[in-house]
Parts: structure tokens; sequence; C-alpha cells
């Protein structure tokens, strides 16, 4: 069973001296801090096993979500949010200007050919250039999240304990951590920050095989959401906000 805290952050940690945050209508809070250059140029495996960095993509927004492939809680709500506001942003002519990354909270299991067979629920047709899922070393992970403020720690699995859904092998632990969505401006600074529980439009959103694996607490998210839930178009709001045309 997944435990995830959704709203687990820790704003100031290593952030820059003399950043700042302020409340805004909607689910999120717009922010303005310098992410630094150890940040952006860790090491990222995408799931074709290429490998990028936070700073390979200056001048774009950038849109980072946290997520692992075995959650049975919310982070299948989380990326289905994530890739229809990708969907959306290309339809708002934004290809080129904004990239969705999905970083793993799981970089023990999350291989790259874990990533491709989870992209694959989700866009099974590989028309969403602007949507990579990422993986990495376990220190540079470590040092990534612990960076942005997201909580995240291995945990026993539960009993009896899930089952794969990729492989049907009984998962040997889990993975507790905040949810959020965070955004970078083109010059790499962190300027927008979601938390909470995903609100997904509707629940074939989710792919039947993740919707599947969800446990009692994922699937009240995805039929009963409660209030302060997020949705795709607060995403998509978000994006267009912090690149400036919003």
């Amino acid at each position: 069973m997944t435990v995830c805290l959704a709203a687990t952050l820790v704003l100031a940690g290593c952030r820059s001296t003399g950043s700042s945050s302020t409340a805004s209508s909607g689910p999120g809070t717009s922010l303005d801090h310098t992410v630094p250059s150890a940040i952006l140029d860790l090491p990222l495996r995408e799931a074709d096993g290429s490998t990028t960095t936070l700073g390979d993509f200056s001048g774009w927004t950038v849109v980072i979500s946290d997520s692992m492939t075995l959650c049975t809680e919310d982070c299948p709500l989380d990326t289905a949010n994530v890739v229809t506001a990708a969907r959306a942003a290309d339809a708002d002519g934004l290809t080129g200007k904004v990239v969705f990354l999905t970083i793993t909270v799981d970089p023990g299991r999350d291989t790259p050919h874990r990533l491709t067979a989870y992209r694959r629920l989700y866009d099974p047709d590989n028309r969403l250039s602007n949507w990579l899922l990422l993986t990495g070393s376990r220190p540079d992970i470590a040092r990534l999240w612990k960076y942005f403020g997201v909580y995240w720690r291995k945990v026993p699995e539960g009993r009896p304990p899930d089952r794969d859904w990729l492989t049907g092998r009984p998962l040997t632990y889990d993975v507790e951590h905040a949810d959020v969505v965070l955004m970078l401006d083109g010059n790499g600074h962190e300027r927008y920050l979601i938390s909470g529980h995903a609100h997904v439009a509707g629940a074939r959103n989710v792919p039947g095989k993740v919707r599947d694996f969800l446990n009692g607490l994922g699937r009240q998210h995805l039929y009963r959401p409660g209030s302060g839930s997020w949705t795709w178009n607060d995403v998509l709001d978000g994006v267009h906000r912090v690149a400036g045309d919003g």
C-alpha cells in the first residue's frame, strides 16, 4: 500500500537566501527561487535510456511532477492530469516552449524499461513529445528531491503484498512520498508549486491497468475527490502563468 503525503513539503530547505513565495488564486503557490546549477546539471535518464538534465531545457517552461510506476494511490491520478495538461499545452501552441517531466521517487525499481511500459499506458501512440519520464541514480534523485523539498522514503510493503501490474510478482517494499507539481521558468527559477490530491476529469483518463492497481484510498481520490484537489486545467493555468502569457 503506497502512502502518499500530499502536502509534506519543506519550502525553505536548500533554497537560496532572498527567495520568496506568494499564495495565488487556485491550488498553486507562486514562488521565486533560483535553482542552482548543481541541481540543474544532475544527470537523469529518459525512458529510452538517453541522459538529460533540467538545465538542458533552458529557455523552456519546465513542469516537474514526482511519481512512481508502482504507486497504488495518487501517482496514477497525478500522471493522468499531467498528461492531459501536456496535450492541452500542445493544442495551445506551446510546442517547443514547455516540457513536462515526470521524475521517479523510486529509482531502485523505475528503470528505463519500466518507464517505457508505464508511458505506453498513458500515451500508447507515443505522440506526446513534450512529456518525458525520468529516473536516475539514487544519490542524484535524492539530491533533486531534497532540494525541492519533496519528502520520500522507502517503507515496508503491506501484508498481503500488492502484485506488480507489469510482472505479477509480489512487491517487496513501498515508497512513502509527497505529491507535488512544480514549475521552472526559462531562466531556471522555480516559479509555481501545486500540491494536494489530483481531481481527474474522468476515471478513464487513468489507464485500466493502473486503475485496477489502485488501493482503496486511490479509488476514493479517483471517484470522490475532495475539496482542494487540483485538475489538469490548474496545471495548464500554471504553465501560462510561468510562461508569462496567462
